[in-house]
């Protein structure tokens, strides 16, 4: 099934002209896709895939179809697949789909799959075109945190409020709730420390809402977004749960292997604030993200975790269009997984340096044509706050870092 599905993409890609339109009945099928192929290199530690070695496991691919029913409504889809390492493994599913009703400039409607209004840049992570990077500012766009924030299934308004002399209003609010796959990075994360196997997740009701407001200086527009939500995650324990008496010297069996574990994030908040400014062939942008959320877990029905979340992290960035066909871009990326213990010394974390991650990088993108898109990115990083346990094991099975490490991406791109 998985060859078949592939078939399909390279059908549509070979087969239609580049950004063809499809004439069916009165309709015009707009058809876009792209597909792109990577190579991640680190001197140490392992980032989503075995990079010290060096992979090809870094690829993604998508098709889009839409078309105007009528001058007010537009439906369309893309259908998806990415490769990182591990996870995604070229799955193909539905990336997007929703019909659009805009009878007005300032209200919109939107019903099915829509992408999370996140930041400037989380709808268009997926378009490698449009972008200088080749990974996002890992801080604000985290790969390891993509599950949770990429589409959210349900209702949306959106609309454009025009305030005159003093810019314009632009605003999204989507309600709904998302699919979080059992093989994806979440998971992996989950399953980190070992002990469990999760089994699926349970996302309640998702709210999302966004603010953009285009000031009236050419070329800066301001924006927030905010996430609110909960989720339950069912799994099961892959060991006895066993608790040593010193004396007399014994072990009580608290929870055996099979046993049901239900861990639930009942206030999830996630909030980013950015900043984009445009002047000529200079783009500077900056963004700040707040994740606040408590967790616990039950096994047995008895409360054997309790904890919270409160992730503070930010960028800065600059790109600068040196010629129609050369852009030069770099940035400064910062992630503390505790805002309240930024050099990991209260908690302790172990290692130390696991409490942040600290990205200095610089990108070269060259457009060979319309269509062909080459980059090339390296980065100088302090800290391991965002790479995964699993892919960090030494010879004996136990988790192993290097603070300091040096990252290198490539990465070729058509689009049509």
């Amino acid at each position: 099934m998985r060859t078949v599905k592939r078939l399909i993409f390279v059908f549509f890609i070979y087969v239609f002209p580049v950004g063809h339109a499809l004439q069916a009945g009165d309709l015009k099928i707009d058809i876009h896709g792209y597909i792109s192929q990577g190579i991640l290199v680190s001197n140490k530690n392992n980032f989503l895939a075995d990079t010290r070695k060096g992979t090809f496991q870094f690829n993604e691919l998508g098709i889009n179809f839409s078309t105007d029913v009528t001058d007010k409504l537009r439906v369309g889809l893309q259908m998806a697949a990415h490769d990182i390492g591990d996870t995604g493994n070229d799955k193909v599913k539905i990336d997007w789909a929703f019909a659009d009703y805009r009878r007005w400039d300032w209200l919109g409607i939107r019903v099915g799959q829509m992408k999370v209004p996140l930041g400037f840049y989380n709808k268009t992570r997926d378009l490698d075109m449009l972008r200088t990077a080749i990974l996002l500012p890992q801080s604000v766009y985290s790969e390891i945190f993509r599950d949770n924030t990429n589409a959210l299934k349900g209702i949306g308004g959106y609309g454009d409020i025009s305030i005159n002399a003093l810019g314009n209003i632009s605003y999204e609010v989507l309600v709904g709730t998302m699919e979080i796959d059992n093989d994806g990075i979440t998971t992996k994360r989950s399953e980190a420390r070992g002990g469990i196997k999760v089994e699926k997740y349970d996302v309640h009701t998702m709210a999302v809402w966004a603010i953009q407001w285009e000031t009236p200086l050419e070329g800066l527009r301001i924006g927030t977004s905010h996430e609110y939500g909960s989720l339950e995650t069912h799994a099961t324990l892959t060991e006895d749960i066993v608790i040593p008496v010193s004396f007399p010297p014994y072990t009580i069996t608290a929870a055996e292997k099979g046993a049901v574990v239900l861990s639930s994030i009942p206030d999830l908040k996630l909030s980013v604030y950015s900043l984009e400014y445009t002047w000529r062939d200079l783009v500077l942008a900056a963004e700040y993200l707040r994740l606040k959320h408590d967790v616990s877990s039950r096994v047995a029905g008895l409360e054997v975790m309790r904890g919270n979340v409160n992730v503070e992290s930010f960028y800065g960035s600059a790109d600068y269009r040196v010629s129609d066909r050369f852009v030069l871009g770099a940035y400064y990326s910062v992630f503390f997984r505790d805002r309240n213990d930024r050099d990991g010394t209260k908690t302790p974390y172990n290692p130390i340096f696991s409490a942040y991650q600290k990205d200095a990088c610089l990108s070269f993108r060259f457009d060979l044509n319309d269509h062909w898109i080459f980059k090339l990115e390296g980065h100088v990083i302090d800290g391991v706050g965002l790479i995964n346990l699993q892919d960090n094991l030494n010879d004996a099975g136990v988790p192993e870092f290097d603070r300091k490490w040096f990252l290198l991406a490539a990465k070729m791109t058509f689009s049509f």
